[in-house]
């Protein structure tokens, strides 16, 4: 399996509750039409206890059987609509490809 984690940057002209909404609303519908995917995880910013808004909105995971199915997602016009959806709203995202090394498996914890 090949994961990436992409880091969704707000744009700040956009207040925080309106681009959670734009992100679940309307970002989430496009993003999970892109080929090859197996798995998507979205983890959505919270604000901090003293009600300030966080740095980012969130994290998508992203899952692929292979590096060859990624790198052909990333090529697809699916991932450029995702990614033109994102720019024309004025947020910004950052992605890396990572290995998952779990210290303490949430799965496990009874």
């Amino acid at each position: 399996m090949y994961k990436m984690v992409i880091v969704v940057y707000r744009n700040p002209a956009v207040p925080f509750d309106e681009a959670i909404r734009w992100w679940a609303e309307e970002h989430f519908p496009i993003a999970k039409r892109i080929p090859g995917l197996i798995g998507y995880v979205v983890n959505i910013a919270q604000r901090e206890a003293d009600g300030e808004d966080p740095a980012i909105m969130g994290t998508d995971e992203i899952y692929f059987e292979s590096r060859e199915a990624a790198e052909a997602a990333y090529q697809s016009p699916e991932w450029a609509e995702s990614r033109a959806h994102t720019q024309a709203a004025g947020h910004t995202a950052a992605r890396c490809t990572v290995e998952e090394v779990r210290i303490i498996d949430p799965d496990r914890v009874t």
